[in-house]
């Protein structure tokens, strides 16, 4: 009896050498989607000169994950590992993954959370008094500068500064450096990335070695207070710094939800007022605590929301470990895997009319993300310890934070014209007008401000 067939996924190998690689750094979520539309949740391209195959669907979230056929190392294109510090957790697997995982978990346990809260709301306290007393503003810049503060502060301890500043510029080189052709020739994208990453890397050992001397109670003296439970032993300086920097290029882009979540509570007027009713009533005007957030159910599918459909991060990268089929279809061993990531949360076999911004979805009775394991994973599907992104509670609690204290005491105006789509090549993908805004104090019904400055600001 002959063995089954072999059958490739639908697709195209593009142009020689290059393959559809200039297509897809265009714009990779189109990219993605459309070809997901045509030729279905498996489908293969080449990109950088590698033969490729695309997964998408909760199916696929499901099957990235299974370490038996898909692997991550060797999977990222060199310029794009490169730019990730080298052998960060993105990249490895088994017990070599585990082990450094355990260490940057500590830096996000329910403890750890509850002591960055304080730190999370002073900060956007603080950025949204300068907003008030500033005039036009451009939030896309400040949401930038406003999450970048935050990592650094909770994970590292890092006041604003000259230090922090100059952190934020070369993340921005940096997110060039990946959005851009490894071309690697003085004045390139690449060749700037390069250059920023070690002055990003720089800075994080002598802050590593700071905490050694002097411990603090911030994220980094946590994972450097850990231990294996194999050796005994603390992680290496080597180690710490570059996980560090995959800690702050996770949690840095964070300001892509702060966009999305500003621009959807302007085009949803009623759901604004509903919001905005829940936080009044659950959390008055005092410090916000993780007991109170928990209560604003809207909120929370607010958030869910903005994560399923704001434009972070289009795919995810795997590498074949052996020939295996997925939805009747062989992808070879050897060949690149991209998880769809946001395609994935577009399905509409889990989410009624998934291009809608709605909220609701998540509520009783339709809650739309139970209908599969993996419907929703916008940190990455699976348990914390395995590729799972270890600040999936952080990341979405600083969003709630931001939403309930910008909604509970401020209002604001778009100034206009201006141009609100985005630009598909930058990664995450930016509005292209800036989002510049004016704000002012909430008012209250007697016309007093709703709330006091605060004494940071």
């Amino acid at each position: 009896m002959e063995p089954p067939q072999e059958v490739l996924p639908p697709g195209s190998n593009g142009l020689p050498v290059l393959g559809e690689t200039l297509t897809f750094l265009k714009d990779g979520f189109a990219f993605v989607e459309e070809r997901a539309q045509k030729l279905g949740p498996v489908f293969r391209t080449r990109i950088l000169g590698r033969p490729t195959v695309v997964i998408v669907g909760p199916d696929a979230s499901g099957e990235f994950i299974n370490n038996v056929h898909v692997q991550r190392a060797g999977a990222m294109p060199p310029h794009i590992q490169t730019l990730f510090g080298g052998q960060a957790l993105p990249i490895l697997d088994g017990e070599q993954h585990l082990e450094r995982k355990r260490f940057i978990l500590a830096a996000f346990t329910r403890e750890a959370l509850t002591g960055y809260l304080p730190t999370m709301q002073g900060v956007i306290d603080r950025y949204c008094e300068s907003w008030v007393n500033g005039g036009e503003v451009g939030w896309l810049e400040q949401f930038k500068r406003l999450s970048i503060e935050v990592i650094c502060e909770t994970m590292l301890g890092l006041k604003p500064g000259p230090v922090l500043d100059r952190l934020r510029a070369d993340y921005d080189l940096v997110g060039g450096g990946f959005a851009n052709l490894p071309i690697p020739l003085p004045g390139t994208a690449y060749t700037r990335a390069k250059q920023a990453l070690k002055r990003i890397l720089d800075v994080f050992e002598r802050v590593t070695r700071e905490h050694l001397v002097q411990p603090k109670t911030d994220g980094l003296a946590r994972i450097l207070a850990s231990r294996s439970p194999t050796t005994g032993g603390g992680i290496s300086i080597e180690d710490v710094k570059v996980e560090l920097h995959h800690i702050v290029v996770a949690g840095f882009i964070v300001w892509a939800w702060f966009s999305t979540a500003v621009l959807e509570l302007e085009c949803n007027p009623e759901l604004r007022q509903r919001l905005r009713l829940e936080i009044d009533r659950e959390l008055g005007d005092g410090p916000l605590n993780i007991e109170g957030l928990v209560k604003l159910a809207e909120v929370h599918n607010f958030a869910m929301e903005v994560r399923r459909t704001s434009p972070v991060v289009h795919v995810f990268f795997g590498k074949a470990r052996q020939t295996f089929e997925f939805k009747g279809y062989t992808i070879p061993a050897g060949w690149m895997v991209l998880w769809g990531h946001r395609a994935s949360h577009m399905r509409p076999e889990i989410y009624q009319r998934p291009e809608k911004f709605d909220p609701s979805r998540f509520a009783p009775p339709r809650a739309e993300h139970l209908r599969h394991e993996y419907a929703f994973v916008p940190n990455g599907a699976g348990p914390a310890t395995g590729h799972k992104c270890a600040g999936y509670e952080f990341a979405p609690l600083l969003l709630q934070v931001f939403t309930a204290d910008l909604l509970r005491g401020y209002e604001w105006q778009w100034v206009l014209p201006q141009d609100f789509s985005y630009d598909w090549v930058k990664l995450p993908p930016e509005p292209k007008g800036g989002l510049k805004v004016r704000l002012r104090r909430r008012l209250a019904v007697e016309g007093a401000p709703l709330r006091s400055a605060s004494p940071a600001a």
